[in-house]
Protein backbone atom coordinates (compact mmCIF):
# COMPACT_ATOMS: atom_id res chain seq x y z
CA UNK A 1 0.00 0.00 0.00
CA UNK A 2 0.80 3.46 -0.74
CA UNK A 3 2.04 5.71 2.26
CA UNK A 4 -0.41 7.41 4.41
CA UNK A 5 -0.60 11.27 5.08
CA UNK A 6 -1.45 12.32 8.39
CA UNK A 7 -2.64 16.09 8.39
CA UNK A 8 -1.57 17.65 11.30
CA UNK A 9 -2.54 21.05 12.66
CA UNK A 10 -1.01 20.78 16.48
CA UNK A 11 -4.52 20.21 17.74
CA UNK A 12 -5.37 17.52 20.30
CA UNK A 13 -7.53 15.71 17.72
CA UNK A 14 -4.74 15.52 15.11
CA UNK A 15 -2.51 13.68 18.22
CA UNK A 16 -5.46 11.48 18.25
CA UNK A 17 -5.36 10.76 14.14
CA UNK A 18 -1.28 10.44 14.56
CA UNK A 19 -1.08 7.56 16.98
CA UNK A 20 -4.54 5.92 14.91
CA UNK A 21 -2.23 6.21 11.91
CA UNK A 22 1.05 5.31 12.96
CA UNK A 23 -1.02 1.93 14.45
CA UNK A 24 -2.60 1.29 11.01
CA UNK A 25 0.79 2.08 9.45
CA UNK A 26 2.56 -1.01 11.56
CA UNK A 27 -0.85 -3.35 10.54
CA UNK A 28 -0.80 -2.45 6.99
CA UNK A 29 3.21 -2.06 6.81
CA UNK A 30 3.48 1.11 5.15
CA UNK A 31 5.02 4.44 6.12
CA UNK A 32 3.44 6.96 7.83
CA UNK A 33 4.16 10.81 6.97
CA UNK A 34 3.13 13.70 8.80
CA UNK A 35 2.27 16.89 7.65
CA UNK A 36 1.76 20.21 9.56
CA UNK A 37 -0.34 22.31 8.37
CA UNK A 38 0.66 25.62 10.68
CA UNK A 39 4.33 26.64 11.76
CA UNK A 40 5.73 24.65 14.91
CA UNK A 41 7.01 26.58 17.98
CA UNK A 42 9.83 26.82 18.02
CA UNK A 43 10.91 25.12 21.07
CA UNK A 44 9.62 21.89 19.45
CA UNK A 45 11.90 19.97 17.57
CA UNK A 46 11.13 17.22 15.47
CA UNK A 47 14.18 15.44 14.86
CA UNK A 48 15.12 14.70 18.67
CA UNK A 49 12.47 13.28 20.33
CA UNK A 50 9.77 10.40 21.28
CA UNK A 51 5.77 10.51 20.11
CA UNK A 52 4.16 12.18 23.44
CA UNK A 53 2.22 15.54 23.98
CA UNK A 54 1.89 18.42 25.58
CA UNK A 55 -1.32 19.03 25.94
CA UNK A 56 -2.53 23.59 26.76
CA UNK A 57 -5.86 23.10 27.29
CA UNK A 58 -7.70 22.13 23.81
CA UNK A 59 -4.34 22.96 21.62
CA UNK A 60 -0.87 21.32 22.51
CA UNK A 61 2.20 20.61 20.87
CA UNK A 62 3.92 17.57 19.70
CA UNK A 63 7.11 17.05 22.35
CA UNK A 64 8.74 13.73 21.22
CA UNK A 65 9.17 11.16 18.50
CA UNK A 66 9.96 7.96 18.67
CA UNK A 67 13.53 8.16 16.74
CA UNK A 68 12.84 3.86 16.67
CA UNK A 69 9.60 4.23 14.41
CA UNK A 70 11.06 4.22 11.14
CA UNK A 71 8.12 4.28 9.44
CA UNK A 72 7.08 7.63 10.51
CA UNK A 73 8.22 10.98 8.52
CA UNK A 74 7.72 14.29 9.92
CA UNK A 75 7.74 17.05 7.95
CA UNK A 76 8.03 20.74 9.40
CA UNK A 77 5.74 23.43 8.12
CA UNK A 78 8.73 25.01 5.82
CA UNK A 79 9.08 21.68 4.09
CA UNK A 80 5.28 21.67 2.38
CA UNK A 81 5.03 25.56 2.15
CA UNK A 82 3.37 26.60 -1.03
CA UNK A 83 2.86 22.69 -1.94
CA UNK A 84 -0.63 22.19 -2.72
CA UNK A 85 -2.40 19.17 -1.40
CA UNK A 86 -2.20 17.28 -4.53
CA UNK A 87 1.37 17.92 -5.25
CA UNK A 88 2.24 16.77 -1.66
CA UNK A 89 0.34 13.46 -2.35
CA UNK A 90 2.06 13.00 -5.62
CA UNK A 91 5.49 13.71 -4.38
CA UNK A 92 5.29 11.58 -1.34
CA UNK A 93 3.47 8.67 -3.24
CA UNK A 94 0.33 9.23 -0.48
CA UNK A 95 -2.81 6.48 -1.16
CA UNK A 96 -4.60 7.74 2.28
CA UNK A 97 -5.29 10.76 3.94
CA UNK A 98 -5.96 10.65 7.94
CA UNK A 99 -7.46 13.39 9.46
CA UNK A 100 -8.43 13.87 13.53
CA UNK A 101 -12.34 15.36 13.55
CA UNK A 102 -14.14 16.86 16.52
CA UNK A 103 -17.39 18.83 17.12
CA UNK A 104 -20.59 19.25 15.59
CA UNK A 105 -21.37 17.68 11.72
CA UNK A 106 -20.96 20.95 10.47
CA UNK A 107 -18.04 21.62 11.92
CA UNK A 108 -16.31 18.07 10.87
CA UNK A 109 -17.58 18.70 7.35
CA UNK A 110 -15.42 22.07 6.83
CA UNK A 111 -12.74 20.31 8.38
CA UNK A 112 -12.90 17.64 5.86
CA UNK A 113 -14.28 19.49 2.62
CA UNK A 114 -11.24 21.45 1.48
CA UNK A 115 -9.20 17.92 1.38
CA UNK A 116 -11.91 16.31 -0.03
CA UNK A 117 -11.86 18.86 -2.62
CA UNK A 118 -8.07 19.11 -3.39
CA UNK A 119 -7.02 15.38 -3.33
CA UNK A 120 -7.58 12.47 -5.00
CA UNK A 121 -6.76 10.03 -2.39
CA UNK A 122 -9.40 8.89 0.12
CA UNK A 123 -9.74 10.49 3.49
CA UNK A 124 -10.22 8.37 7.25
CA UNK A 125 -11.63 10.79 9.71
CA UNK A 126 -10.69 9.78 13.07
CA UNK A 127 -13.03 11.27 15.66
CA UNK A 128 -11.18 11.28 18.95
CA UNK A 129 -11.74 7.81 21.20
CA UNK A 130 -11.88 6.08 17.98
CA UNK A 131 -10.95 1.96 18.82
CA UNK A 132 -7.62 0.78 17.05
CA UNK A 133 -9.23 -2.18 16.72
CA UNK A 134 -10.83 -2.57 13.51
CA UNK A 135 -12.84 -5.95 13.19
CA UNK A 136 -15.73 -5.16 10.56
CA UNK A 137 -15.97 -2.91 8.27
CA UNK A 138 -18.83 -1.63 5.90
CA UNK A 139 -18.96 0.47 2.79
CA UNK A 140 -22.40 2.17 2.89
CA UNK A 141 -24.10 2.34 -0.61
CA UNK A 142 -26.29 1.91 -3.52
CA UNK A 143 -25.28 -1.87 -5.45
CA UNK A 144 -26.00 -0.21 -8.60
CA UNK A 145 -23.57 3.10 -7.94
CA UNK A 146 -20.96 1.20 -5.75
CA UNK A 147 -17.68 2.03 -7.26
CA UNK A 148 -15.20 -0.56 -8.05
CA UNK A 149 -12.16 1.16 -6.85
CA UNK A 150 -14.01 1.74 -3.42
CA UNK A 151 -14.17 -1.87 -3.86
CA UNK A 152 -11.00 -2.73 -4.77
CA UNK A 153 -9.42 -0.56 -2.00
CA UNK A 154 -11.49 -2.08 0.99
CA UNK A 155 -11.35 -5.91 -0.30
CA UNK A 156 -7.18 -5.10 -0.37
CA UNK A 157 -7.28 -4.10 3.37
CA UNK A 158 -9.75 -6.30 4.86
CA UNK A 159 -7.23 -8.60 3.30
CA UNK A 160 -4.13 -7.58 5.15
CA UNK A 161 -5.65 -6.39 8.08
CA UNK A 162 -7.89 -9.89 8.12
CA UNK A 163 -10.88 -8.78 9.02
CA UNK A 164 -14.68 -8.64 7.73
CA UNK A 165 -15.82 -6.25 5.23
CA UNK A 166 -19.38 -5.73 3.69
CA UNK A 167 -21.31 -4.01 1.23
CA UNK A 168 -24.78 -2.68 2.79
CA UNK A 169 -26.38 -1.99 -0.22
CA UNK A 170 -28.62 1.18 0.43
CA UNK A 171 -31.21 2.04 -2.03
CA UNK A 172 -31.18 5.88 -3.07
CA UNK A 173 -33.57 8.05 -2.14
CA UNK A 174 -36.46 8.05 -5.05
CA UNK A 175 -34.96 4.72 -6.53
CA UNK A 176 -37.15 1.11 -5.94
CA UNK A 177 -35.61 -1.40 -3.35
CA UNK A 178 -33.58 -3.95 -5.23
CA UNK A 179 -34.80 -7.60 -5.59
CA UNK A 180 -32.42 -9.35 -3.49
CA UNK A 181 -31.61 -12.31 -5.53
CA UNK A 182 -30.76 -9.74 -8.52
CA UNK A 183 -28.89 -7.57 -6.06
CA UNK A 184 -27.16 -11.23 -5.37
CA UNK A 185 -26.39 -11.56 -9.23
CA UNK A 186 -25.55 -7.72 -10.09
CA UNK A 187 -22.71 -8.23 -6.46
CA UNK A 188 -21.29 -11.17 -8.14
CA UNK A 189 -20.86 -9.81 -11.53
CA UNK A 190 -19.60 -6.34 -10.42
CA UNK A 191 -17.15 -7.80 -7.56
CA UNK A 192 -16.43 -11.22 -7.67
CA UNK A 193 -13.04 -11.16 -7.32
CA UNK A 194 -13.94 -9.27 -4.08
CA UNK A 195 -13.63 -10.58 -0.36
CA UNK A 196 -16.87 -8.38 0.87
CA UNK A 197 -19.99 -9.62 1.81
CA UNK A 198 -23.47 -7.89 -0.21
CA UNK A 199 -25.78 -7.20 2.80
CA UNK A 200 -29.38 -5.36 1.09
CA UNK A 201 -30.76 -2.81 3.55
CA UNK A 202 -34.57 -2.22 3.26
CA UNK A 203 -34.57 0.82 5.17
CA UNK A 204 -34.25 4.03 3.70
CA UNK A 205 -33.70 6.00 6.94
CA UNK A 206 -29.75 6.58 6.82
CA UNK A 207 -29.81 7.95 10.03
CA UNK A 208 -31.41 4.64 11.49
CA UNK A 209 -29.18 2.64 9.22
CA UNK A 210 -25.94 3.59 10.54
CA UNK A 211 -27.70 3.19 14.04
CA UNK A 212 -28.80 -1.01 13.26
CA UNK A 213 -24.98 -1.17 11.63
CA UNK A 214 -23.01 0.54 14.42
CA UNK A 215 -25.01 -1.06 17.52
CA UNK A 216 -26.77 -4.35 15.96
CA UNK A 217 -24.03 -5.28 13.18
CA UNK A 218 -20.93 -4.08 14.97
CA UNK A 219 -19.54 -2.22 12.06
CA UNK A 220 -16.72 -0.35 13.16
CA UNK A 221 -15.72 1.07 10.40
CA UNK A 222 -17.69 2.98 7.81
CA UNK A 223 -16.81 3.52 4.33
CA UNK A 224 -18.14 6.04 2.12
CA UNK A 225 -18.44 8.02 -0.98
CA UNK A 226 -18.19 12.52 0.28
CA UNK A 227 -22.24 12.96 0.25
CA UNK A 228 -23.43 14.92 2.96
CA UNK A 229 -26.38 13.08 3.69
CA UNK A 230 -24.22 10.25 4.51
CA UNK A 231 -21.92 12.33 6.42
CA UNK A 232 -24.23 13.57 8.33
CA UNK A 233 -26.05 10.44 9.21
CA UNK A 234 -22.73 9.70 10.75
CA UNK A 235 -21.98 12.77 13.21
CA UNK A 236 -24.96 14.98 13.62
CA UNK A 237 -26.94 13.91 16.38
CA UNK A 238 -28.33 15.59 19.49
CA UNK A 239 -26.04 13.69 21.83
CA UNK A 240 -23.12 12.80 20.00
CA UNK A 241 -21.16 11.54 23.34
CA UNK A 242 -24.08 9.22 23.35
CA UNK A 243 -24.04 7.72 19.88
CA UNK A 244 -21.49 4.63 19.41
CA UNK A 245 -21.04 5.35 16.06
CA UNK A 246 -19.90 8.90 16.47
CA UNK A 247 -16.84 7.95 17.90
CA UNK A 248 -16.17 5.58 14.53
CA UNK A 249 -13.69 6.04 11.82
CA UNK A 250 -15.02 6.82 8.61
CA UNK A 251 -12.65 6.45 5.44
CA UNK A 252 -14.00 8.83 2.99
CA UNK A 253 -13.61 9.08 -1.24
CA UNK A 254 -14.02 11.93 -3.04
CA UNK A 255 -16.63 11.36 -5.75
Amino acid sequence: MKAILVVHNLKKESNYALTYASNLGTKLKTKVIVMNTVPEPLSVQLSDTDVQDMFDGEDFIIKRQDKGAENILFLSYLDTLGMSLHAITAKYDIGLIIKGVSGTAKEINEQLTPILNHSGCPLLAVPEDASFNITNMGYLADLRYAKKDIVSFLSKMSETLDVKASLFNITESGLPLMNESYAETVFRQLFSDSRLNLVSIKERDIMKTVDVLANVMQVDFFVLSNRSSQLNSLWDWENMENEEHAHLPALIFPC
